[in-house]
């Protein structure tokens, strides 16, 4: 499939559920309900809920990467030297 296929169709995609979010928010029958919810309070709970979730496993992710990276070395003698004596020189 070529790249402009791709893009219609994501931009198609990107309407249709634009149209069927302002639909579920603003539009949809108020005495319709899923396990004592609207569809309403449905359209804004699961975009929060998932928000809040993404941010989390990229918080869990940050973490698991400062877990598991080994801690750096320390300089060898000579390296530490050089360091020292640039820095006394300026």
């Amino acid at each position: 499939m070529r790249d402009t296929t791709q893009g219609f169709i994501l931009l198609a995609l990107s309407f249709f559920t634009m149209i069927i979010y302002f639909w579920a928010i603003f539009l949809s029958p108020k005495d319709v309900e899923y396990l004592g919810l609207t569809i309403s309070e449905w359209a804004i709970i699961v975009p929060v809920m998932l928000i809040v979730y993404l941010f989390l496993v990229v918080v869990a992710w940050i973490g698991w990467a400062m877990v598991t990276t080994p801690p750096s070395l320390p300089p060898k003698q000579e390296e530490g030297k050089e360091i020292e004596q640039k820095n006394s020189k300026t």
